[in-house]
């Protein structure tokens, strides 16, 4: 069987944006999930014309009124102040169908809701979903015009998708239930004894497969050998330190864990809920087994309102669009440029991980990912999950 699809056959139906954590390396289970997004009865898009140039496509999004988005949640990335600061610019309109949609949940809206009006103009996918887009027509060139500035392994070189920001993982420990670990050999301490959590199944969801990777790097791996992080939570399984929770905000909430991984920025989403169950939170990156990764923002073809998806896609690489990122903890992708060219505030800076755990940050290939997927797909069950 095709890797690709082996290690897609477990997305489940229904899992949600912040259980799925929208990146499982592939599309297959496209046809079951999604499936009211799948519905098809909607009024036929009229097909409008594209502007040539950012002013012509700023006036033609005015008229349209609109950018049709999928699987943003508000409290993602601070995705809520991407949509206020650019309707405050230009007064167009952000609805978003399915916040808590996966990655192959977006896929499925727009090959079903192709040529209607409710066709997504833009979506937000893992990047291992990038290439099944391109594969599959679902998605079309545009470069942004800060194209130049961000970074090639950013970007498709033809324009096909931009990433326009990035998270690394990240621990965090409810400090009212117990220590903050230091390091990964902390969390084999008899202490952590079933306090520990992935976000999910890193058989399912990016995230996880991402605090696999990190520890595998902290335990002589790389992102072409993922074996070690396996080990490592192998370890961690069969030490009873490792539950499975459902959601990080919960579990972190309720005390089903007390030490989590996750995306830096889903941290900074977390503050609020967890400050109503009094959860006390401590984030912090291992000095090894750093890891991170993007989510990328293409244009879907052919969409209602193109103008509009352009201009987001501008919009979400701006100078704008990137302080609106960082202040939600996530990377921007132009990070490097516009910090040297003061371009964001300190309010901003202060919630993005320190420059040197940015500098570290290499992010894998699309083949990389997929082998990294498979291993975690043949091993996974016996290793860690049935211990």
């Amino acid at each position: 069987m095709n890797p690709l699809a082996i290690s897609t056959a477990s997305l489940s139906p229904g899992v949600s944006r912040r259980s799925m954590l929208r990146g499982a390396f592939g599309l297959a289970g496209l046809a079951a999930v999604g499936g009211s997004l799948a519905a098809c009865g909607g009024t036929s898009a009229p097909v409008a014309s594209v502007g040539t140039s950012l002013t012509d496509i700023i006036a033609g999004a005015k008229k349209e009124g609109k950018v049709q988005l999928i699987a943003v949640p508000g409290d993602w990335a601070n995705y809520k102040g991407q949509f206020d600061a650019f309707k405050k610019k230009y007064g167009i309109e952000t609805p978003v169908a399915n916040p808590d949609g996966s990655s192959a949940d977006e896929l499925t809206a727009v090959k079903n809701l192709k040529g209607q009006n409710t066709q997504p103009d833009v979506i937000d996918i893992g990047y291992s979903f990038t290439q099944p887009a391109i594969d599959q027509k679902l998605i079309e060139a545009y470069k942004p015009s800060s194209f130049e500035d961000i970074p090639a392994d950013l970007k498709d070189p033809d324009g096909m998708w931009v990433g326009a920001y990035y998270g690394v993982v990240q621990v965090g420990t409810n400090t009212r239930s117990v220590e903050s670990p230091k390091s990964w050999d902390d969390l084999l301490d008899p202490k952590y004894k079933g306090k520990i959590a992935l976000p999910g199944d890193p058989r399912k969801g990016a995230s996880s497969i991402a605090a696999v990777f990190a520890a595998a790097l902290a335990h002589g791996g790389s992102l072409d050998n993922i074996q070690p992080g396996i080990d490592f939570f192998e370890k961690l399984a069969k030490s009873g330190n490792l539950v499975s929770i459902t959601s990080p905000v919960s579990a972190l909430s309720t005390g089903q864990a007390a030490v989590v991984f996750d995306w830096n920025y889903n941290f900074l989403g977390m503050t609020g809920e967890l400050a109503k169950s009094g959860a006390t939170l401590e984030t912090t990156v291992f000095s090894n087994g750093v890891f991170g990764n993007y989510y990328a923002q293409p244009v879907t073809a052919k969409s209602p309102q193109p103008n509009a998806a352009r201009l987001w896609v501008d919009w979400l690489t701006s100078d704008e669009g990137s302080e609106q990122f960082a202040l939600g903890g996530a990377v921007p992708a132009r990070f490097v440029k516009l910090k040297a060219a003061g371009k964001l505030s300190a309010e901003a800076l202060a919630k993005l991980p320190s420059a040197d755990v940015i500098a570290q940050i290499k992010f894998p290939t699309i083949a990389q990912g997929t082998a990294a997927s498979q291993l975690i797909i043949d091993q996974w069950g016996q290793k860690v999950a049935a211990q």
